[in-house]
């Protein structure tokens, strides 16, 4: 008991220390640090191996039959015994067993295919949330040092022993930009924080705190058109034929088994002994049905899915149409935008003019607004071409472009 606590408690520090001991300086490390290591994949390759074992289950054959039976009875005051001996073996007709095994494929094809998209969604999401959390930790800056500026002007007014009409508003004005601003921060620091455990957990790394990095966005590029063999519109595809599939084994269970096999049996009666052999075959004799039912009802189900997914296929269409013009222009909009070391230049120019006293009130309020405001507008448009392009790519199931734009 003490060694097997020993060793869980090692094993228990190593998976400590791997999660302590993350190194993940750029959202290109995040990226990939998410795909190799984060819990996700664990469940995605746990998830395939269940349905990998469906296969075991859908080639199965069915085992054979053994029968005995013994009859005992008089005849002509003799006794008489007699004993019955028959091995079946069930032979499948109509090819059951290739279909099971077809549909089990299909299956499995299917939901890997699903799985492996969800995953790309799942950790393309972790990484816009790793650089909204970086584009969070610069507003929180910015927005600090906007209370600490007005907390300057407030305690220098407040100093004063009497105050002109002018700075007496400016006072109040203040006073109420700077709670406005302390409401703010509270509510920034509270996203930081859900944030920063969701994405703790997603890249199997404590305390993770990133630093903003530029995206050249001018690596974006899409086409205004797709095929429908990979992506969401393959998944549809995957469904139709996975109905198929399944009419397909309702056809086979049509056919009625066949089981076959040898049969001995031993009579004795008084003195006298017989062996008999032979061969036993049974099937079911298909007077009433042939499965139609069941083939009637997975006709259906293939129709219906087809309707589906043809619609859904369309409306795949139509939102990434959509979507490439929305990702144009928003690029459009952010390649206007001035880069966050421009920003900052300009801001110490006006900061400079701020603590020689040259800037009114009004102004110095308005700036720092306008610079909240720009940081929040301009990561909000980043983290949109970010999305935007995610969801193109998913529908493409283009999985190895967004790397490239890190």
């Amino acid at each position: 008991m003490y060694v097997y606590f020993f060793v869980a408690l090692l094993l228990s520090s190593n998976v400590i220390y791997a999660r302590e001991a993350c190194d993940i300086k750029t959202i290109r490390e995040f990226y990939n640090n998410v795909k190799i290591n984060g819990p996700l994949l664990i469940e995605a390759d746990k998830k395939k191996e269940e349905i990998s074992s469906l296969l075991n289950i859908a080639e199965q054959r069915p085992n054979p039959e053994l029968d005995f039976e013994y009859l005992k009875g008089e005849q002509f005051g003799n006794d008489t015994n007699t004993y019955t001996l028959t091995a079946r073996h069930i032979v499948e007709l109509g090819s059951k067993r290739d279909k099971r095994l077809l549909k089990a494929k299909s299956f499995q094809k299917l939901k890997n295919t699903e799985l492996d998209l969800s995953l790309f969604n799942s950790n393309l999401n972790a990484t816009i949330g790793y650089q909204r959390l970086a584009q969070l930790n610069v507003t929180i800056d910015s927005v600090k040092e906007a209370i600490d500026t007005f907390e300057k002007i407030i305690n220098k007014l407040s100093s004063r022993d009497r105050l002109n009409p002018e700075e007496t508003v400016s006072l109040s004005t203040l006073s109420l930009a700077s709670n406005d601003y302390r409401a703010q921060l509270n509510d920034l620091e509270n996203e930081k924080t859900l944030l920063q455990g969701k994405i703790s957990f997603l890249s199997n790394c404590k305390n993770v705190n990133p630093s903003y990095e530029y995206i050249n966005f001018n690596l974006v590029n899409v086409s205004d058109t797709k095929s429908d063999k990979t992506g969401l519109p393959q998944i549809e595809n995957l469904k139709v034929e996975l109905a198929e599939s399944e009419l397909d084994l309702q056809k086979s269970l049509g056919y009625s088994n066949i089981s076959i096999g040898p049969t001995i049996e031993y009579q004795g009666q008084g003195i006298d002994e017989s062996i008999s052999a032979g061969i036993s075959i049974s099937f079911a004799l298909p007077l009433f049905h042939t499965n139609s039912g069941g083939k009637f009802n997975a006709l259906k189900v293939t129709s219906s899915q087809k309707v589906a997914s043809n619609n859904t296929k369309e409306m795949l269409r139509i939102e990434r149409m959509n979507l490439v013009v929305k990702l144009k222009r928003s690029l459009a909009t952010l390649s206007k935008m001035p880069k966050l070391k421009e920003l900052e230049l300009k801001h110490l120019k006006v900061e400079k003019l701020f603590s020689r006293g040259v800037v009114s009130i009004p102004m110095t309020i308005e700036s720092h607004r306008q610079q909240v405001d720009f940081l929040k507008s301009k990561f909000d448009t980043e983290n949109d071409v970010l999305n935007t392009y995610g969801k193109i790519l998913l529908i493409d199931g283009n999985t190895t472009a967004f790397e490239k734009l890190l």
